[in-house]
């Protein structure tokens, strides 16, 4: 099947859309280029210039399979693999680019497909740099009107989260890369949570289940056990492959792919936002 890696895109791109917070911020105001503070420090989302992710292996299903739970995997017996790299493969996302990712694909049997899973890393690269309306502190260093991610990592779990994510000045940032480690769905402060769960995805009928999982593939139990990030969707139309199919291809939607936010202390903290894919059939 000529071009059928595209298929198996699509699948990656809609789990990570909206797992990251159950109430998903407004999108961030920007004029002329210019990013609006207050909209920061509300908390808004907005286009990174670059978002990795680290694909494992990608399955299409017939029909729901059975969730995960903290003694238990995820049953996928009326799902086939279509993507596999036991290494991890990683797909740098950018706007409107299309992209495969590195790996052993198996085309899925002729069928009516109307749930996927997903099994993925819980680590996401950000890299963006841009002008805010106002000046604000890096939680690196700096301060300034002009800011940007600062390389390095750092991670967002139950009882704490990253600093040192940003770095502004008073004339243009280069951005760097830094990798967000996710072992907790919602505020720091809130109770640890391991399910994320979002219904009528981008105005469709669609829905998305997310798990952190540990290194048995069980429901994590707790924010010290997560290593890895689940996805179940129910597609809003399902997905039918026949002999007569032969490529689908896709462009990535990252336009609030990175949340920002006022730390409190008039500092600018960056950190991982939804995504989505938009599919063509030919």
């Amino acid at each position: 099947m000529k071009n059928i890696k595209y298929l198996f895109l699509i699948f990656s791109a809609i789990f990570i859309f909206e797992m990251f917070n159950s109430n998903k911020a407004e999108a961030c105001t920007i004029s002329s280029g210019v990013v609006s503070e207050s909209d920061i420090n509300s908390g808004c989302d907005t286009a990174p210039a670059e978002y990795e992710i680290v694909i494992y292996k990608l399955y299409l299903c017939t029909s729901a399979p059975t969730e995960a739970t903290t003694s238990s995997t995820v049953v996928l017996t009326p799902c086939s693999q279509v993507f596999n790299n036991s290494s991890g493969a990683t797909a740098a996302v950018t706007q409107g680019a299309e992209i495969v990712l590195d790996g052993t694909y198996t085309r899925p049997p002729n069928g009516t497909y109307t749930h996927g899973y997903a099994y993925m890393d819980n680590t996401f690269g950000i890299t963006w740099a841009g002008e805010l309306s106002g000046a604000k502190t890096g939680t690196s260093s700096g301060t300034g009107v002009f800011c940007g991610t600062k390389a390095g990592s750092g991670t967002h779990a139950k009882g704490s989260t990253h600093t040192g994510n940003s770095v502004c000045g008073s004339s243009a940032i280069t951005a760097g890369k830094f990798v967000e480690t996710l072992a907790q769905f919602g505020a720091h402060d809130d109770a640890f949570s391991s399910k994320a769960e979002v219904d009528n995805i981008n105005g469709t009928t669609a829905s998305i289940i997310g798990y952190l999982v540990d290194s048995n593939e069980h429901r994590a139990a707790n924010t010290g056990e997560v290593v890895k990030l689940e996805g179940l969707v129910e597609f809003a139309d399902p997905i039918t492959v026949t002999g007569a199919t032969t490529s689908l291809s896709m462009t990535f939607n990252v336009g609030e792919g990175m949340h920002l936010s006022n730390t409190g202390s008039d500092s600018l903290w960056i950190g991982s936002g939804p995504f989505q894919a938009i599919m063509k059939a030919n």
